[in-house]
């Protein structure tokens, strides 16, 4: 009898653990996974980096695309942060890393600095910033509301360049999100 209910058990466990390692891994919460989908109804992961600075995890981002190569007409970002950052903080630094890619007249920046001062909220650990770029179009969502949508080209590819460029603050994380 005992060795019966043993061997139930076991075939339970072996069957549960069998389940678990054929489930897809989850990338992203469902309220991420469901904006994604919107947009990209089957998706793969390009690559992923964390952002640090000095002793501050920032946050960590993901860049996903159809094919899972890096296409730069049609990607989403997805940052998900590790730290507590005021609205202010996430204005000034945007804005900040605009002017690292080109010299912008001052009414351009204060249009910026209105637009970011709707769209940014406070951070909390776990929130989630998505950026989705589709051809000439972007959305951006903050905690699984839409925040923003523009067909600007110009705000589209510097905003996206902040993480994406080349040359952007940080090229060895630009690198792991490009999946290089």
């Amino acid at each position: 009898m005992l060795k019966k209910h043993l061997v139930i058990i076991i075939l339970f466990f072996f069957n549960i653990n069998m389940l678990i390692a054929d489930a897809p891994k989850k990338h992203f919460n469902n309220e991420t996974h469901k904006i994604i989908t919107k947009y990209l109804p089957e998706y793969k992961i390009v690559g992923k980096a964390n952002y640090s600075f000095l002793i501050w995890n920032i946050y960590d981002a993901t860049l996903v695309t159809k094919s899972g190569k890096f296409k730069d007409d049609e990607f989403v970002l997805v940052l998900k942060y590790n730290k507590v950052i005021k609205k202010e903080r996430l204005v000034n630094e945007t804005i900040n890393e605009f002017k690292k890619q080109a010299e912008f007249k001052e009414e351009y920046l204060n249009s910026l600095r209105q637009i970011f001062n709707k769209t940014f909220k406070k951070t909390k650990i776990n929130s989630v910033f998505v950026g989705i770029k589709r051809k000439k179009q972007a959305y951006l969502y903050f905690e699984g509301e839409e925040v923003f949508k523009t067909n600007d080209e110009k705000f589209i590819n510097y905003f996206f360049n902040i993480w994406l460029r080349e040359d952007s603050q940080n090229p060895s994380f630009t690198k792991k999100l490009l999946g290089r």
